[in-house]
Order: structure tokens, then sequence, then C-alpha cells
């Protein structure tokens, strides 16, 4: 009996709920403008964020510089082109895709590397940190920074023997 009262009030409250819901030609109207909004609001960061990642890696010694922190997870397995995805990894925390543009010409582990450690990496300056610094979620970038390299380090640990087990 109680299962039945539960389920008419349920049924009660959720017809409550749809007459106060805006129609379904509403709701994707306001979806569609929505994002669109951001899209216009977020997307000029994420192109300056990324070119001007793809400057400091392509003339300047920075991303290379800070490949070297990736090395000692790199240099302990035989895979190719270590110095490319310790430089790849690296620049990763700029943009989630430029990493694949560093090894167009690398090897087909590599790449594979690559691949998962940008996808895995997460945290980016040109969207994800920005939308977390513009909430009221207090994180400092410092800790964002922290738990990037673990999360890079950890997917290099994990995917480096998973690359060499595929692709030999």
């Amino acid at each position: 009996m109680l299962l039945k009262e539960q389920t008419e009030t349920a049924y009660a409250e959720a017809m409550k709920q749809n007459a106060l819901t805006p129609s379904l030609v509403k709701n994707v109207w306001d979806n569609l403008k929505d994002g669109l909004e951001m899209t216009v609001g977020i997307l000029p960061s994420i192109l300056s964020i990324g070119f001007l990642g793809l400057i400091v890696a392509n003339y300047t010694p920075f991303i290379d510089w800070l490949g070297y922190i990736f090395y000692p997870f790199i240099y302990i397995f035989p895979i190719a082109d270590q110095a490319v995805l310790a430089k790849a990894s690296a620049i990763s925390i700029v943009e989630m895709f430029l990493p694949s543009l560093l090894v167009t010409k690398a090897a087909m582990s590599t790449k594979f590397v690559v691949g998962v450690v940008s996808v895995s990496a997460i945290i980016f300056f040109s969207a994800l940190v920005p939308c977390i610094l513009a909430t009221e979620i207090k994180i400092p970038v410092w800790k964002l920074i922290i738990i990037w390299f673990l999360r890079v380090a950890l997917s290099l640990l994990i995917t480096i023997p998973v690359a060499l087990l595929i692709f030999g």
C-alpha cells in the first residue's frame, strides 16, 4: 500500500513540474541561444591562448624546458621519440590539441601516447582553467597545475606500456 501511495505522489509531483516547464521548442531555443552566447564568449580566449601556446612552443625553448619534468617518466621505457613525447606532454597544459601538432612525424606508439595523455590530462589553460576560475569554485591555479602534472605523469606511466604492447 505504501508503494502505491508513493507512486501516486511521485506522479502528481511530476505532473505539477511538467505544467511549469516551458515547451520543447522554447527549451531548445533557450539552450541554443545560451550555447551560442557561451561560444562567442569563450572562443576568443581558446583561440588566443592556443595561438600563444604555438608561438611559445615553436619560437622559445620554454616548452622544451617544461618537458624535462616528464623525462623520468618517459625514459624508463624504450619508446620512440622520447624528447618529442616529453615536449608534447608539457604543452598539454596550454591546449588539449597542441600536442598532436608536435607528433605528426613521430612513431605510431608516440602518437598513441600523446592522444591518450591529451585527453586524460583534462586541465589546460585555454578552456578549463578560465572556466573554473570564473565560477565560485575556489581552487588556486597552482593546485590545478599540480593536478595536471599528476594526471600527465600517471597517464604516461600507464599508457606507454600499453603502447609498447600494441605497437611493439
